[in-house]
């Protein structure tokens, strides 16, 4: 699926994807920062909580295949534009909820919103961009979910206090619709391109890529290191409450910091990935597992809030090895009509593990009678596991890969 954009339409692709990502990333952060005064609303304990902050990953991993399917075989745009409209609707619908169970089954379909936003966009990238070009492509759009934290963690933190965290779902439902419009206008190029691919595909692309011994490791790591981060983002602000006694306002000011660095680290790894990453994706993948441990580890052991937020600081840049890597291996080594499937399959496994560790997590806050140290060390040894997979890793071409080389060769 090689491209002969020009660098004026590559750019304009590539910022309205980024508008998306960090409006989708920061209608999710919001809830994780949202979720204490809701839990004070509807007298939500850890357990509850932790339900609510799964909801969304749960239906969000459910659409993940359906989504890369469905992009791989129509094209990205038409799949884009409805995700940024669905989940706009339903984050907006957030701010109506008025129990326990409402507030569970709206957020649901917030996921099923997103679900399908990450293979789409995978696709995109590899319509609009030479695989030269790819990694430093997706680790600019996939850097928005530090943004979108930062976002998350600062703006909405005061959106929250003087607008109250309805007001705050609001704004992020209007934005989505902006930005849904904004897609449709600077994607529209891409459709006739697809229009022509879509005789060409082979049947059979579910079994073909399940069969593929890299995408199934590639998914095994995701899944682990998801645990550790999905766990770590949902939970971190009632951490620094309640161990720290740090009201809201200076929750979100102290988590801004290390995302906003780990935004700057994506984008760096993006560019080592491009230009020195050839045959060194296990290193990169083994080095970012182990050290995301060894940070998580030292920050939930210290009792200084400034070397908490370092610690923290280098456990999201340790973490960016793994993530760049990870969407970038289908980008550049995967046939063309494999890789939003790929991605599918491997967002399926990081956002089941999104819909296990608040869960778990709250319910061993429970269980250990409100102490977070044995949740935290949940996702250490998430962590480990990942580095011992990744130590198995070796990249295999994905089966047909001449097929699909020909295929696009044709188009």
């Amino acid at each position: 699926m090689e491209t002969v954009n020009t660098r004026a339409q590559k750019l304009i692709c590539l910022s309205a994807l980024f508008l998306a990502w960090a409006v989708g990333y920061a209608d999710r952060i919001v809830m994780s920062t949202a979720i204490i005064p809701i839990g004070k609303e509807f007298a939500l304990n850890a357990q509850q909580a932790g339900m609510v902050l799964s909801a969304f990953y749960v239906s969000y991993a459910l659409m993940q295949l359906l989504g890369g399917w469905l992009s791989d075989r129509y094209g990205s745009r038409i799949v884009v534009v409805l995700c940024v409209v669905a989940w706009s609707v339903f984050t907006g619908l957030t701010s109506v909820a008025w129990s326990f169970v409402s507030l569970l089954a709206i957020r649901f379909l917030f996921g099923v919103g997103e679900g399908f936003f990450s293979p789409a966009s995978s696709v995109t990238v590899a319509e609009v961009f030479p695989k030269e070009e790819r990694a430093r492509a997706k680790s600019f759009l996939i850097s928005t979910v530090f943004l979108g934290n930062a976002v998350g963690s600062g703006v909405v933190a005061v959106t929250v206090i003087y607008l109250g965290w309805r007001g705050a779902f609001h704004i992020l439902a209007m934005a989505g619709l902006l930005v849904s419009a904004i897609l449709w206008f600077a994607l529209k190029g891409g459709m006739a391109t697809q229009r022509g691919k879509i005789g060409a595909r082979p049947k059979n692309q579910l079994r073909e890529l399940i069969r593929n011994p890299t995408a199934l490791r590639l998914t095994a790591i995701w899944f682990c290191t998801s645990i550790l981060y999905i766990g770590m983002i949902s939970w971190m602000p009632s951490f620094l409450l309640k161990v720290y006694q740090i009201d809201l306002l200076h929750i979100g000011i102290a988590s801004s910091i290390p995302y906003l660095i780990a935004f700057l680290g994506t984008n760096v790894v993006g560019w080592m990935l491009d230009k020195h990453g050839k045959d060194r994706e296990k290193y990169f993948m083994m080095g970012g597992a182990l050290c995301s441990a060894v940070f998580l580890a030292l920050m939930i052991s210290t009792t200084s809030i400034v070397l908490l937020v370092i610690f923290w600081t280098l456990c999201l840049l340790s973490f960016n090895f793994v993530y760049a890597t990870v969407f970038s291996v289908p980008l550049k080594h995967f046939p063309a009509h494999l890789i939003g499937s790929a991605t599918g399959l491997m967002n399926f496994g990081g956002q089941l593990a999104g819909s296990i560790a608040p869960l778990v997590m709250g319910s061993l806050i429970v269980a250990f009678n409100g102490s977070y140290f044995v949740a935290f060390w949940f996702l250490v040894t998430s962590a480990v596991v990942a580095f011992l997979v990744a130590m198995t890793w070796r990249l295999q071409p994905a089966p047909n890969l001449e097929v699909g080389q020909k295929h696009a060769a044709r188009t």
